[in-house]
């Protein structure tokens, strides 16, 4: 299993998978901030005051971790920032899930409502990209790189 963990095609694979995830899930909330802002305030889990910050932060943090992992540059980084977004991402999800909120997700598209299935999917989805995450990084850390781009002479 290790093997599988720490092959190089494999960990390229995650890293594309996780990066154009994040990349995609960027670009709606990046042109409809304000959707995106009302998508937040109807978790009614996060203080009125960091709404507006969320909205505009989140997107720029997204695309900007996306393409790092892609592209290898500070990977420890971006792979620990992408897991700490899935865990808080997973945790709005389910306390929604929990108390059957119909909302829509502001995962992808902004305009869709979800249901306590749909919910539920997206849980899973973010269960599975964490999991992707956290072997990018344990990967990461194992692998003597100056910022994870350039193999350090031993």
């Amino acid at each position: 299993m290790n093997k599988i963990l720490s092959n190089k095609f494999f960990l390229i694979i995650l890293r594309l998978i996780l990066g154009v995830v994040f990349i995609y899930a960027s670009l709606d909330k990046l042109y409809n901030q304000e959707e995106f802002s009302r998508a937040i305030y109807n978790y009614k889990f996060f203080p009125e005051f960091l709404i507006n910050i969320f909205a505009i932060v989140v997107p720029y943090l997204e695309i900007i971790c996306g393409i790092l992992i892609i592209t290898g540059i500070y990977l420890r980084g971006s792979s620990l920032i992408i897991t700490l977004m899935l865990f808080f991402f997973i945790i709005a999800l389910t306390q929604a899930y929990i108390r059957g909120l119909d909302i829509s997700c502001g995962c992808f598209s902004l305009e869709t409502v979800s249901n306590k299935s749909d919910i539920l999917q997206r849980i899973i989805e973010d269960i599975l990209l964490i999991i992707a995450s956290i072997i990018v990084f344990i990967q990461s850390i194992k692998s003597k790189t100056i910022n994870n781009k350039e193999k350090v002479n031993e």
